[in-house]
């Protein structure tokens, strides 16, 4: 396959999830279990949105366990930040801070608002302060993907391409490792 085949397959799949995503608004406090019950237990895509400043996010103190230390990774994204690579944050507005790909997506959601145990994840909510800030879950099914032929639709391969060409088109979302 010519380079400017792959080009336009990824162009066209990028395209349509920019435009087909769903939003979930993360809730204020746990007590909401059931805010993500509407996501499809399903492979995909996601983005986080919040509207914290990367300032807020630095003074985040880590928590042990496979959770993100936040202010570490924005650390290690510093020079994405330096080379106008990285996604920031424009006046108060939400920004993508986090964006992958899933086996799971609701699995996946809650692991980032409620933490694992196991699986690196933001686990929002326990960090109390970030509770103050918007938090939204942003997917697309695999499935609801026109331009993917269904057979795909459990390849894990083609989701990590997508999910690294969604950076290289819109930017490294600065809690994003690798």
């Amino acid at each position: 396959m010519m380079v400017s085949s792959i080009n336009k397959t990824i162009e066209a799949i990028l395209d349509e999830i920019d435009t087909i995503q769903v939003p979930i608004i993360m809730p204020n406090s746990g007590e909401n279990k059931r805010w993500n019950q509407n996501i499809p237990s399903e492979p995909g895509w996601y983005w986080i949105k919040t509207n914290a400043k990367i300032s807020t996010l630095i003074e985040i103190k880590y928590k042990q366990g496979k959770h993100t230390n936040i202010s570490e990774t924005i650390e290690k994204t510093s020079i994405l930040h330096e080379l106008e690579l990285a996604i920031t944050q424009s006046a108060n507005e939400d920004y993508v801070v986090y964006n992958g790909e899933a086996h799971n997506l609701k699995a996946r959601a809650r692991e980032h608002f409620q933490g694992h145990r196991v699986t690196y994840c933001l686990g929002i909510s326990d960090h109390k302060s970030l509770l103050n800030y918007n938090w939204t879950f942003y997917y697309v099914p695999v499935s609801k993907c026109k331009t993917i032929p269904e057979k795909y639709s459990e390849d894990t391969v083609l989701r990590i391409a997508v999910e690294q060409a969604w950076r290289a088109k819109h930017g490294w979302p600065i809690l994003c490792r690798k």
